[in-house]
């Protein structure tokens, strides 16, 4: 019912601020994926590698699947927060404010505020941290206009649980935008990935723990 009451919406105003609409399906030219057309122009090398990268991002899961200690589960929800990778410093990956891990010493750190006071909570790093190593060159692909290379990844954490693609901006090598799909007898889901203010480098000052951690606090 919701879905029919958008689409309502759309037309509605699609109909009355232009002057001819027309919505179609099976569009998209999926036989140049097929056909593994166009050629590579990132990440051709390891060398060509970004040493990391920061970027704020928001993701949609629809029954996604995630990894938990009883195994490959699915999960729904929006989600949107600021990310800065490091592969080069043993520094990995943080989410702005809130956690931290380290690949270093396989080691994560959680700062929590509650009622005014600030707790700290340091765990064993429980995923893997994303790469750009071992990515698959697929084909090309655009967004709108904006060429894109169309790269294939399996992220260690999900097995074979699901098909993940990376798209990455031909012209400056930036992420644009990953994708997820369920597969192998999982329930269907998908997930998406937008990447906004991307650049090709992390920012140490990002990876300083807060005081508490390095304070004489118990965890």
């Amino acid at each position: 019912m919701k879905l029919l009451l958008s689409l309502i919406l759309v037309m509605t105003i699609a109909l009355n601020c232009c002057k001819s609409f027309r919505l179609d399906s099976n569009k998209i030219d999926y036989s140049r994926y097929q056909n593994q057309e166009g050629q590579q122009q990132c990440f051709t090398s390891s060398g060509q590698l970004p040493t990391g990268y920061s970027s704020s991002y928001l993701l949609l899961s629809f029954n996604g699947n995630y990894p938990t200690a009883s195994g490959i589960q699915q999960s729904s929800f929006l989600e949107s927060g600021y990310i800065d990778i490091d592969f080069v410093n043993n520094g990995n990956t943080k989410t702005k404010g809130s956690f931290w891990g380290f690949g270093g010493n396989s080691t994560q750190y959680v700062s929590v505020e509650l009622n005014g006071s600030e707790y700290c909570f340091q765990q064993p790093l429980t995923f893997s941290v994303p790469t750009l190593d071992g990515l698959k060159y697929a084909t090309d692909f655009e967004i709108g206009t904006v060429q894109c290379d169309m790269f294939e990844s399996k992220p260690s954490d999900i097995g074979n649980s699901s098909k993940a693609y990376l798209l990455v901006d031909k012209s400056k090598c930036s992420l644009i935008s990953g994708s997820t799909e369920n597969i192998n007898n999982t329930p269907s889901g998908y997930t998406l990935t937008n990447y906004y203010y991307y650049t090709t480098s992390s920012n140490p000052s990002f990876f300083k723990l807060p005081n508490i951690f390095l304070e004489n606090h118990p965890f």
